[in-house]
């Protein structure tokens, strides 16, 4: 199994222990449990794609819309060329082209805090008030201006997810800025997930510097390979400061309206 299998595969074995699995052969769905933001909920497909998928995709279609999730996909291109031709003619759109990248201990390269920035390190064992305050953090940098106030579900399942990851938040003058975290590695491989930035500090540098102390505690709990997707060019320069290189393309396809 080359790295790209077996990034895909720690993708198909972190989003089972995240959210609720349904196998619709060839492709398995994921959805979360409460929370119906499109970034939680998504298939992937179980392996290389052969033969008629249509009846596939009508029942994989069903059980999204009967949780009230938008169906989508997210995948490695590479490893089902096919798909995303059959996706489109059944009705889906490509909603981005990622760009997946990866990092070494060997070569990551930390980066200066800027001045003003402080961190607060989370783990499993955070205060309940910490972990809130992370997932409050991350909805308002990813949907600013959406009402949001993290349940008891959403901050139980942070500290959970945290047995093993860590997360990171961002403070500047007091208040929560920026947010990211590594998932729970397997076989030496961990995902660099949510970075995110409040919208008025963007262009600061935070991102980069969550970045790197994100990197830094995964591979000081033994991750071997770290890696990212990223949609924008600008995005991919600021994960190359740190150490990351471009590996291969994801596709995130899912249905309009």
């Amino acid at each position: 199994m080359n790295l790209t299998e077996r990034l895909q595969s720690y993708m198909r074995r972190s989003a089972a222990d995240r959210y609720e699995s349904i196998p619709v052969p060839p492709f398995t769905v994921f959805i979360h449990p409460h929370d119906p933001l499109i970034y939680f909920n998504y298939a992937i497909p179980d392996g290389p794609i052969t033969g008629d998928v249509r009846e596939p995709l009508r029942r994989l279609r069903e059980e999204f819309l009967k949780r009230s999730r938008v169906p989508r996909f997210e995948y490695v291109s590479e490893l089902a060329p096919s798909l995303a031709d059959t996706l489109l003619a059944e009705g889906f759109q490509l909603e981005a082209e990622a760009r997946l990248m990866v990092c070494t201990r060997e070569r990551f390269t930390p980066v200066a805090t800027p001045e003003g920035l402080s961190f607060s390190v989370l783990s499993s064992g955070s205060s309940r008030e910490e972990a809130r305050t992370y997932c409050n953090t991350s909805r308002h940098a990813f949907a600013p201006g959406e009402p949001y106030e993290a349940s008891e579900e959403d901050v139980s399942k942070t500290l959970e997810e945290l047995r093993e990851g860590r997360a990171v938040v961002g403070y500047v003058e007091g208040q929560p800025a920026v947010v990211g975290t590594f998932t729970p590695p397997w076989e030496g491989i961990a995902e660099l997930v949510g970075v995110a930035t409040i919208e008025r500090f963007r262009k600061r540098g935070l991102g980069t510097a969550v970045t790197s102390l994100v990197a830094q505690e995964a591979f000081a709990r033994g991750v071997d390979v770290l890696f990212l997707s990223t949609i924008t060019e600008e995005a991919g320069r600021i994960y190359e400061r740190v150490g990351f290189r471009f590996l291969t393309r994801m596709l995130f396809m899912s249905v309009p309206g």
